[in-house]
């Protein structure tokens, strides 16, 4: 499972071993400056997202990888059991990262204070 980190500086998105190898990428730190907001999301997320370029992809079971989709690019790792984060970017590569997360509105809520200063 992904581990999520977010300071004033930047937010960090640590993925595990097996994770970088299904997804073809390593970790991904963006700058603070660049993270628009956060939300969980709920059954049906799996349709935004595209074609897979390069990545792993089992439905319903491991999906993980950069998806183009209408200009957009998502960088994605989950796996069933996990609920499903969303980082919304802008002026970065990719417009969103969606991970795996044990409590994604907790997570969610956190990183939406750390971007507001509230």
């Amino acid at each position: 499972m992904a581990k999520v980190t977010i300071n004033p500086a930047n937010l960090r998105v640590e993925l595990t071993s097996a994770e970088r190898l299904w997804g073809l990428h390593g970790s991904l730190t963006v700058p603070g400056k660049q993270v628009v907001g956060a939300q969980a999301l709920g059954k049906g997320w799996m349709s935004t997202l595209g074609l897979r370029l390069p990545g792993t992809g089992l439905p319903g079971l491991l999906i993980a990888g950069t998806f183009v989709r209408k200009g957009e690019k998502a960088y994605v790792s989950w796996k069933r059991g996990e609920q499903v984060l969303q980082i919304n970017l802008s002026g970065n590569k990719y417009s969103r990262i969606v991970v795996g997360v044990a409590d994604a509105a907790a997570l969610a809520e956190e990183i939406n204070t750390a971007i507001t200063g509230c």
